[in-house]
């Protein structure tokens, strides 16, 4: 890694260089709160010869055939704020029309950026238009050329990625999927089309705030694959964050030589080539890629579909009076007391069990299997009088424990034939729904 320039700079020194916001940038989120304060700081200190408003990090490519250095900065971190300053910039100026930026000519295609970058442009016109002419200017030259941010700029986008997870003092530390996100777009800058990569961005986006009642992309990463993938190998899967981020990392196909990949990129040659068979477009049909939860991590394109795969299953399983589990989850999940944490962390484990097993063998036996993944979660419920998060992660990663019965199993048989453990006398008492359920499927008298 080399640090290319690392100086404060005016906020007009900023904006004359020719910044871009890449792909794999998280929309423009900024919400009334936080452009309120930023404007409050600015005119709180006004009158100060210097105000510095933290730190921008920006990476500066190379030309892949000259290897020289391209005049373009992409943006790493400090998007939020630079948008925003120059949104205030641009209406400060008004009519004058003196404020030039590449961030003005920025395309967007995230309505959640279109939306937000109006609003923000709202508030910050109602709360300027009050002042005088003159004040608006006098503004205005204080955040141009008195207003700074310390600008980091590195030729490794790589390293350049680290700044990412830092607070500072205007920004908001990204969140484990912001940061897996922008790791395998990258991961797809040499084997795609710009068209594929927004596809796969605008997925990811509504995936963050899903319009229906589906789980949003951070619930399925965090609380179901995350703890599945962590869960299977005995290990740790409580809490999902940029320290384990790695869980979701794996190979790229294109430059690996092991051996064990090549069963992998035959499969991923075999998908590709039926795709785009020209017979396709007539008889539209196509072939996802057969994912496996706990599969080593396809880099790239692979990772989102993985990802978006897994929020189709939870949504097929779960989601909806028409789920193939809905009917089964309302009758003995849905209690009273059902809603306290500790009974949330019991039922997260049973729908992840229910998750796991369905992506191995499908709905053969999936009502059957589902009574086993309960009388194994709801366990706790009875044999503990409190719930925390630690006691149902010692449970689920417990090697005699149902995920690694599941992850050995060959035949859904064998699933049926593990036998959870069994409290006589609950030591909870106020868990009598839970425990009729599990006397009913123990005793085989649940209706399927």
């Amino acid at each position: 890694m080399a640090i290319v320039f690392n100086q404060p700079q005016t906020i007009a020194q900023l904006l004359e260089q020719k910044l871009l916001i890449p792909e794999y940038q998280r929309p423009y989120k900024w919400q009334q709160k936080h452009v309120n304060q930023l404007i409050y700081d600015i005119f709180n200190h006004r009158t100060k010869p210097c105000y510095r408003l933290g730190t921008v990090v920006l990476h500066q490519g190379k030309d892949v055939e000259s290897g020289e250095e391209k005049d373009a900065l992409n943006i790493v971190d400090g998007q939020q704020r630079l948008l925003t300053l120059t949104l205030l910039c641009t209406i400060l100026d008004g009519e004058e029309e003196t404020i030039s930026s590449t961030l003005l000519e920025h395309r967007f295609e995230s309505s959640v950026s279109i939306q937000n970058l109006k609003n923000n442009a709202q508030i910050i016109s109602e709360r300027v238009a009050s002042l005088p002419d003159t004040e608006k200017q006098e503004l205005l030259d204080f955040v141009l050329n008195k207003c700074e941010l310390i600008q980091v700029t590195l030729d490794d986008l790589s390293e350049a990625f680290q700044f990412f997870d830092s607070q500072n003092a205007r920004g908001k530390a990204l969140a484990p999927h912001d940061l897996l996100k922008a790791y395998h777009l990258r991961e797809m800058m040499d084997s795609t089309e710009q068209t594929e990569r927004l596809h796969h961005v605008s997925l990811w986006e509504q995936g963050v705030n899903p319009d229906d009642e589906s789980a949003n992309l951070h619930t399925i990463m965090g609380e179901f694959l995350f703890r599945m993938r962590r869960w299977v190998d005995g290990d740790y899967g409580i809490q999902f964050s940029r320290h384990n981020i790695d869980v979701f990392k794996g190979i790229n196909l294109d430059s690996t030589q092991y051996a064990y990949v090549d069963s992998m990129l035959a499969l991923d040659y075999a998908i590709e080539t039926f795709n785009a068979d020209p017979a396709r477009k007539w008889d539209k049909q196509t072939k996802g890629y057969p994912f496996q939860v706990d599969q080593v991590m396809i880099n790239g394109k692979r990772f989102f579909e993985y990802i978006q795969h897994y929020m189709a299953i939870h949504s097929t399983l779960f989601v909806g009076d028409d789920a193939r589990l809905s009917s089964f989850v309302d009758k003995h999940a849905k209690y009273k007391g059902s809603s306290r944490k500790g009974d949330s962390y019991v039922r997260n484990l049973f729908l992840c069990s229910v998750m796991y097993y369905y992506d191995k063998f499908g709905d053969v036996e999936l009502e059957k299997a589902a009574q086993v993944c309960y009388r194994w979660s709801y366990f706790l419920r009875l044999e503990l009088q409190r719930i925390g998060m630690e006691s149902v992660d010692n449970h689920a990663k417990d090697r005699s424990g149902l995920f690694r019965a599941i992850s050995k199993a060959v035949h859904p048989q064998q699933v049926l034939n593990f036998q959870p453990p069994y409290i006589q006398e609950p030591k909870f008492k106020n868990a009598k729904d839970v425990q009729a359920s599990i006397e009913a499927m123990k005793s085989g008298s649940v209706n399927e």
